[in-house]
């Protein structure tokens, strides 16, 4: 039992590792690990169980690795931030690769050391299966997470769609699995058909990753689509102030006649009063000055403008400098779309109550804070809203580019979203 327990144990951190390296930390590091703790406490004490009273060659042991995998899979899907849908393709996918590399190492295995005993067989097939897992992690890490992790879960048909596919592959491949690990039926014919499946499905994905790439491209456009948008909104916000400024040029003359007028009468005290009148006016038309960030100052304004022409009142507070190490397009993506849906929170609730917005530089990280009030239906679970307002998913990928956080949360009616974008942390990456 102790050589089982070990082998299990080996077996049980390879599948924290690769459901680690595939998922989107959802909760705290110390919290993931307790629940990672758990399912391999789990894991182990089960497979032990079942071994002890059934033996290593028994039926039993599929079930086994069935109720596993099912455990496996409610494991991730709760300690993963990602789309149920994009979950749904990542595990059936890890899936996948676990029947394949399972059945590369029992006919590598049993090839290699034909005359083992029933521990030493399991010895080699999980050294071997452990072996194959490293490089995969490793590739996945390298060049895979990056990709995926930038295309949102949006496209929910397109990432069923490609989840039906890979289902279709793991019945294929359970198969194999039943049929090397527990017939041990290593005929010619039968490693040749499982090398051509393999290789097909191998070529699927290729297919599956193009699609990926062109759901990445979608997105992108998408944002280009929203940047685009807000320029618009800065053009028209630039061409109403070159307006006014046009109709105070127009005005100068008038109001130059009048203070001539008056100190030609010698009436300097009314000339000095109007002078501070029309001071007055030219400061009220002033546009407001948030920040010294350009782009910072520009959305805040365009916000600032629309709420007051809605009625609604906001309270800004931020202190971004000049110069930030956040892209403006991550600025646009974040601020817009946070702003935009503080605004339409308020027109979907009719309420009147203030927008308080706050930003802050702390520590190498911008840190964006924006209240509003809410409908009293809105739900909010693990930090984050059940139902996504608009643009959303562009402000989680920005927070994925800068190893930020972004949390929800409810009180009193009002919804209150924190990001947390770590700028420190997109220039070490820059620097590797």
């Amino acid at each position: 039992m102790i050589h089982l327990a070990l082998t299990m144990g080996l077996l049980a951190l390879t599948h924290v590792l690769c459901l680690a390296a595939i998922s989107e930390r959802k909760y705290s590091v110390r919290k993931t690990i307790l629940v990672y703790a758990a399912f391999c406490a789990v894991f182990i004490g089960w497979t032990q169980a079942v071994f002890f009273f059934f033996g290593s060659e028994s039926p039993y042991t599929a079930f086994t690795s069935f109720s596993v995998i099912i455990i496996a899979f409610f494991v991730f899907i709760l300690t993963s931030a990602d789309a149920f849908c994009k979950k749904v393709f990542l595990f059936i996918s890890y899936s996948n690769f676990f029947c394949i590399f399972f059945c590369i190492a029992a006919l590598a295995g049993d090839a290699m050391f034909p005359a083992l005993s029933e521990t030493g067989t399991l010895y080699i097939r999980n050294i071997i299966r452990t072996l194959l897992y490293l490089p995969a992690v490793f590739v996945y890490l390298k060049f895979l997470r990056v990709r995926i992790r930038a295309v949102p879960g949006t496209k929910k048909r397109t990432w069923y769609s490609i989840s039906l596919v890979s289902v279709l592959f793991l019945t294929v491949f359970t198969s194999f699995v039943v049929l090397f690990y527990l017939s041990r039926s290593h005929t010619v014919e039968n490693v040749f058909l499982f090398a051509a499946v393999v290789l097909i499905y191998c070529s699927v994905l290729w297919i599956i990753f193009g699609t990926i790439r062109y759901m990445t491209n979608e997105s992108k456009m998408e944002q280009v689509s929203k940047n685009a948008e807000y320029l618009q909104r800065q053009l028209a916000f630039t061409k109403e102030n070159e307006r006014m400024a046009k109709t105070i040029r127009h005005d100068i003359r008038h109001h130059n006649q009048n203070i001539a007028a008056l100190l030609q009468k010698d009436d300097i005290k009314e000339a000095l009063r109007y002078i501070r009148q029309y001071d007055d006016s030219l400061e009220a038309s002033k546009p407001k000055e948030f920040c010294p960030h350009v782009t910072v100052n520009a959305i805040l304004s365009q916000f600032s403008a629309r709420a007051e022409k809605e009625g609604i009142p906001v309270s800004i507070s931020v202190d971004t400098p000049e110069k930030s190490p956040i892209a403006d397009m991550d600025f646009v993506a974040v601020l817009s779309n946070l702003l935009e849906n503080a605004l339409n929170g308020c027109r979907e609730c009719g309420s009147h109550g203030e927008i308080r917005v706050n930003i802050r530089e702390v520590a190498g990280k911008t840190v964006i804070v924006c209240s509003n009030p809410c409908k009293p239906d809105l739900a909010v679970k693990n930090g984050m809203l059940r139902e996504k307002g608009t643009g959303i998913d562009s402000v989680i990928l920005a927070v994925r580019k800068y190893d930020g956080d972004i949390r929800y949360k409810l009180e009193n009616e009002y919804l209150t979203v924190c990001v947390i974008l770590n700028a420190d942390q997109l220039r070490q990456k820059s620097s590797q």
